[in-house]
């Protein structure tokens, strides 16, 4: 061990075998309601579409508040994460909340048709505000903490998932200022974990502002823009990567993307991990360390049948997604887009430290050996915690 004093425990979390364990069940979920009132008003766009527009109008609109609210009547976060109560809000909560943020801009389509006088302005504000005056997405992000920790819709997910994070000791005693470039495997068809984990980050990683590198397409739709920014997220582009690590962040990165979401197969652990090194020389370059980690459970969270992966993996649908960066795969969740209810399990292994011979400019050999070294652990930390997670059976897979 370095000496360095490692970070208290938070309270409702555990270590064993060097391995500090935080639960979503049992970690503090409480917050301001007072705080939360913007984003419950932002968030809430697609009811003040509808009340504003001629058709459906305010009938529509005070459904969309029913669904809306009715989760959080339903089920509160000082509750067991189960029954019927929990699952119907969990239910209700995901079918609102998917179309509604995703679908945004075809929300805002029609409310411009349906009264242009109003949303045309209003969204020719919106662009000119998100794309151009205020772009935070290229820079540090637009953290927001307490949304993070205690929004209602991501605690709610959070204990649908079981979700615990298992952080290795050697990674919580490196000191802060010192980045790390953290891969998480596999991506899975919704990597429902990643909306999930940052409020539990705060506790597991205390001092390390860690930001995950999102498609830049995510900060160009209402709804999901804000979302990504308040649980930091910040632009994949190499500029803006590299100019956090400079600053002294931390960073996350689904390596895999979205073809490794395209080829998602139930219970099949699989990673697109062996031509892709741009995160390891990325890492390289600005000195920081390379992280393994690999998130059980993921491939499990969704049905993916032989014709749905077959349609996922050519055609159409492939077509979309290397062509135009579109990822729509087929899939089967429990209810609608409420994932099956299972236990999500994210292990971060110790930091690998890679080096160059010239500091700042790795050679291609430099980057294979690292990538290598990258993989190796990567293999080694799914072995390692696979029989007491439930996974003996499985193999991991690197393709």
């Amino acid at each position: 061990h370095s000496g360095l004093a490692r970070p208290l425990a938070p309270r409702g979390s555990h270590v064993r075998a060097g391995m500090l364990t935080i639960d979503a069940s049992v970690h503090g979920s409480s917050g301001s309601l007072v705080r939360f009132i913007p984003p419950v008003l932002f968030l809430s766009l697609p009811i003040w579409v509808c009340a504003f527009s001629s058709w459906p109008g305010p009938p529509l609109a005070l459904a969309l508040a029913v669904v809306a609210v009715l989760p959080r009547l339903l089920w509160q976060p000082s509750q067991p994460a189960e029954g019927a109560r929990f699952l119907v809000a969990s239910a209700l909560y995901q079918n609102f909340v998917y179309p509604c943020f995703f679908g945004s801009p075809i929300l805002l389509a029609v409310a411009c048709w349906l009264r242009p006088l109003v949303w045309l302005p209003l969204t020719a504000l919106w662009l000119l505000f998100a794309r151009v005056l205020s772009r935070p997405d290229l820079r540090s992000g637009m953290p927001w903490e307490d949304f993070a920790k205690h929004d209602w819709g991501i605690v709610a997910l959070r204990r649908f998932l079981r979700l615990r994070l298992h952080v290795s000791e050697e990674l919580r005693s490196r000191p802060a200022s010192q980045p790390v470039v953290i891969g998480i495997h596999p991506h899975g068809i919704a990597s429902d974990y990643r909306v999930a984990y940052d409020g539990l980050l705060y506790d597991a990683l205390p001092g390390r502002p860690v930001f995950t590198l999102a498609a830049s397409v995510l900060f160009a739709l209402p709804l999901v823009r804000e979302l990504c920014l308040w649980t930091r997220c910040i632009d994949a582009s190499k500029r803006v990567a590299s100019a956090a690590l400079r600053r002294g962040l931390s960073l996350a990165v689904i390596p895999g993307g979205e073809a490794e979401q395209m080829l998602t197969r139930t219970g099949v652990e699989e990673v697109l991990l062996a031509r892709r090194a741009g995160f390891v020389k990325l890492a390289l370059s600005r000195g920081a360390a390379l992280v393994p980690c690999y998130a059980f459970g993921t491939v499990d969270l969704y049905s993916v049948s032989g014709s749905q992966h077959g349609a996922n993996s050519q055609g159409l649908l492939w077509t979309l997604h290397k062509r135009f960066g579109v990822a729509l795969p087929r899939y089967s969740g429990s209810c609608g887009f409420l994932p099956k209810r299972g236990r999500c399990d994210l292990v971060f292994g110790a930091p690998i430290e890679a080096q160059c011979a010239t500091p700042g400019e790795p050679s291609e050999s430099e980057v294979a050996a690292a990538h290598a070294t990258y993989i190796a652990a990567l293999k080694a930390l799914f072995e390692e915690h696979k029989g007491r997670l439930g996974y003996g059976d499985r193999e991991l897979r690197v393709a």
